[in-house]
């Protein structure tokens, strides 16, 4: 059974190394699922950006049509005066709907962070059971108490470093 339970972790952490190799083709300098976490981060801070450079357009854009609009009551021609003043109203209300569509950055940056967070557990679960596999199967006393501190490390971190993910690694020959 503890040999199956074996296969199974190297066959996942198997894949996890393949999906590294993949994601280093991001361009990313560091290696594995950190990488993926480097790249959620940076398009949520870039949309944000953009999101805020957008909004800022449309106000001032806003600002803009409202003082055409109260200058518009200056013109003397009847007709053109209300087809300005239509007109203006008309991307008003456009620039309106648009400010209100951008609630979706909102929500795109909160779904990257949820699946940011997900990678982020996920590496350190596979960790956790590797080391939880290692422990039980160590014949060494000296080694074991190693490894529940490096558990008992892994516990108390809210992320994992790529260089406790090499360590971890090593000490299992991978």
């Amino acid at each position: 059974m503890t040999e199956g339970l074996f296969q199974e972790v190297k066959k996942l952490l198997e894949i996890v190394e393949k999906y590294k190799k993949d994601v280093e083709s991001l361009g990313s300098k560091r290696e594995g699922l950190r990488s993926v976490n480097t790249h959620l981060e940076l398009a949520i801070k870039e949309s944000e950006e953009a999101t805020k450079k957008i909004i800022d357009n449309i106000l001032e854009s806003t600002k803009i049509i409202q003082s055409l609009i109260k200058k518009i009551s200056g013109i003397n021609d009847n007709e053109l005066k209300e087809s300005l003043k239509e007109d203006m109203e008309k991307v008003l209300k456009i620039l309106t709907e648009s400010l209100t569509l951008l609630e979706f950055q909102d929500i795109l940056s909160q779904r990257l962070l949820k699946i940011s967070n997900f990678i982020t557990d996920f590496e350190k679960e596979v960790l956790k059971i590797l080391l939880l596999f290692g422990i039980s199967e160590e014949k060494s006393e000296e080694r074991k108490e190693e490894l529940k501190e490096k558990l008992e490390e892994l516990e108390w971190k809210k992320e994992v470093s790529q260089e406790d993910v090499d360590d971890i690694l090593k000490q299992f020959g991978m």
